[in-house]
Parts: structure tokens; sequence; C-alpha cells
């Protein structure tokens, strides 16, 4: 299951990837949230002022501060 909504509103996008409890929440980068379930699965992110933060291909940024923050 993956759904991505959108809140024109806030300015907020959220990417849900289950709908597992959310145990912890990681800032990986400034304004960009990642919600993790009970066995440290990703459960969703969270883009705070999404428009302006998306030009190109988004979705690849994302995979490479998921990716850096699992490394540290």
């Amino acid at each position: 299951m993956m759904k991505i909504s959108y809140d024109p509103k806030h300015d907020i996008m959220y990417i849900k990837f289950s709908e597992a409890k959310i145990v912890d929440t990681v800032e990986v980068d400034e304004g960009v949230l990642i919600d993790y379930g009970e066995n440290g699965e990703i459960v969703g992110i969270e883009i705070i002022n999404a428009s302006i933060r998306f030009h190109g291909k988004p979705l690849d940024e994302i995979t490479i501060k998921i990716e850096e923050s699992t490394v540290l």
C-alpha cells in the first residue's frame, strides 16, 4: 500500500506506506520527516513546504535523504 496526499492549505505532502503505528519520527532534512513503526519500518514521509521543494525528480531527492539517514 502506498498513498500520497497533499494539503495545499498547509503545503504539506505525506507519503504513507502502511497503517502501522508510528513510534518514532526523524527529521532527515529541514522539513522532511520520516515516521517509523515498531519494527523500524518506514510508515510514512512528511514533506513540509512541498511546493517549493519539488523540481526535476523529487522522489529521487527523497530516496537520497532516506539512504543517508539509514547509513548514519
